[in-house]
């Protein structure tokens, strides 16, 4: 209790990993939901040391019967993280989101240059340079069994970005239900199953071209947003950002069937503990069904 307030941990949280629609969900459980005043609030992994305290805070007041929780995609694969929710919720249920390996680094790149993140120019190398790092792309299955042995397996709820995209409205039922909200329809929800940031195209690697959409990003902050918009409809916008702003290409069927050789141990132990057929996912010569290249050029947020 602070100054006479009940402080209430959240009931659940979504754990990740990044770029398998967390924003999509946030946005459309916000104002049903209790959710943090910051959407991702990196408490247990990197702010810990302000206390569970100022964490409570940050959910503010909301009714007895209404679920409170935090969208946190660092979380996924990160022990210690993992640790402190079941030390400070030892009763939380968890929430985790799975992608095709080579469309979520792939995504999850595209937004890293969109954001003008210090990141290789070609996907190719940002991966590659990844693996050779050490980075932790696509764990997914060794990381789920330690999430359902830490919590157990009622407490951990398994989705698939594919039924997002395929059925939005029964992937978010399926949330609700799990966490004992009320359902919420989409057809009325400001952001229905449109992506929320899907992250297109980039600043060109140029010093200038860098430089030229800083500065379209600041006019926007300061008041400029509706002359921007305004321009953006016109053919002439067009053609004046092609030297400045790069989109983004398909992702190749050679780098991803090259990734998804690197994961297959991961795929097909997921495919053993949750029953999924992701045949989708492995290499095109380890495929059950011949799907061909659907799967890659649909890549989208």
């Amino acid at each position: 209790m602070s100054n006479g307030k009940v402080l209430r941990l959240p009931s659940f949280v979504h754990v990740g990993p990044p770029r398998t629609g967390t924003t999509w969900l946030h946005e459309v459980l916000l104002g049903h939901i209790g959710l943090p005043s910051e959407k991702e609030t990196r408490f247990f992994d990197v702010r810990y040391d302000r206390r569970v305290e100022w964490y409570c805070n940050l959910f503010g007041d909301y009714p007895a019967d209404v679920p409170a929780g935090e969208m946190g995609p660092t979380y996924f694969s990160n022990a210690i993280a993992r640790e402190r929710i079941k030390r400070d919720i030892p009763d939380c249920k968890i929430i985790v989101a799975f992608r095709e390996p080579a469309a979520r680094l792939y995504s999850l790149y595209r937004l890293l240059r969109a954001e003008r993140r210090p990141v290789n120019d070609t996907f190719d190398r940002y991966w590659r340079l990844q693996i050779n790092c050490g980075a932790d792309l696509c764990s997914y299955a060794t990381h789920l069994k330690r999430w359902q042995a830490t919590f157990g397996k009622s407490r951990v709820l398994v989705l698939f970005y594919e039924d997002l995209s395929s059925n939005p409205q029964g992937y978010l039922d399926t949330v609700c239900d799990f966490i004992g909200a009320r359902r919420i329809a989409l057809d009325r929800s400001t952001v229905g199953s449109a992506k929320v940031y899907s992250a297109p195209a980039a600043a060109r690697s140029s010093a200038v071209a860098r430089r030229t959409v800083e500065a379209v990003d600041w006019v926007s902050r300061h008041g400029g947003r509706p002359l921007i918009e305004l321009g953006q409809r016109t053919a002439l916008w067009k053609v004046m950002r092609r030297p400045f702003v790069e989109e983004f290409p398909p992702l190749s069927q050679e780098s991803a069937d090259e990734i998804r050789a690197i994961m297959l141990p991961e795929t097909e132990e997921l495919e053993r503990i949750t029953g999924r057929d992701l045949s989708r996912w492995k290499p095109a010569a380890q495929r059950k069904f011949d799907y061909g290249s659907a799967d890659v050029r649909s890549v989208a947020g």
